[in-house]
């Protein structure tokens, strides 16, 4: 192909200077990736907000990522399988927002309650738990910190020091908010941290702790039985008159 190298467009369909733009981007953010922190990686240009969806090829657009952490971000992409779990399981804590990602999405719901945390820093992750009731091994299991202080105060084999998250994992915290985590564990929860907690007060005891938590948790079931007893008081008070 002839013509200056400089103005050629890029093989990959970047457009005309995009090896210039990619090197200004590295060179703004220090030759380290912006997730992990890692230096010694194959480093790459991200775009924050994607070309497909018009996203420019400019600086402000653009934040170095290593290739195992790009994967994280393009979950979709085949070509980063290879890669991807090598890519820390906790971005850096002082990731920026585009890219501070867990490295799974599943990775940001509680392996207990179920419930999805966006920001990692509210996460904790068991590494290395014992094998389920089904014989699976998994690698690690994420708990969010009320559950996970429920967890390392409740089962044997979880104990903080198996606990890792985005930074230095506080057991004051922990244990405090553990009386936060749901008396009950979702119905998806993984076995190795299926614990109950012991109920506090009566709601916990009536809904909580029972199968009326179903209900109770589905907004339109929730407003029907707030109506009902509604209306079951005020006809008791009309009947009364």
């Amino acid at each position: 192909m002839g013509g200056d190298p400089e103005n050629r467009p890029d093989r990959r369909g970047y457009g005309e200077g995009w090896e210039e733009l990619r090197s200004a981007t590295l060179r703004r953010d220090g030759y380290a990736c912006q997730r992990c922190g890692a230096d010694g990686r194959t480093l790459q240009a991200h775009h924050v907000i994607p070309r497909a969806a018009g996203g420019p090829d400019a600086l402000e657009n653009l934040v170095t990522l290593c290739r195992p952490c790009h994967g994280v971000i393009h979950q979709r992409n085949r070509s980063f399988d290879d890669v991807r779990d090598e890519a820390p399981l906790f971005p850096a804590p002082d990731a920026p927002d585009p890219v501070a990602r867990m490295r799974e999405p599943n990775d940001h719901c509680c392996s207990r309650c179920g419930v999805e945390r966006s920001d990692p820093s509210d996460l904790v992750a068991w590494l290395e738990p014992p094998a389920g009731g089904d014989g699976a091994q998994p690698d690690h299991l994420t708990l969010c910190k009320p559950c996970a202080g429920l967890v390392a105060e409740r089962v044997p084999e979880c104990g903080y020091d198996e606990l890792v998250g985005t930074g230095r994992i506080q057991i004051h915290d922990l244990s405090t908010r553990r009386l936060d985590a749901p008396v009950r564990p979702g119905f998806f929860a993984a076995p190795q941290v299926a614990i109950r907690r012991k109920p506090r007060t009566p709601r916990e005891r009536v809904i909580d702790d029972t199968p009326l938590r179903f209900l109770w948790n589905v907004t339109p079931v929730r407003w029907a039985l707030v109506g009902l007893v509604l209306y079951v008081l005020v006809v008791a008070t009309l009947g009364a008159l």
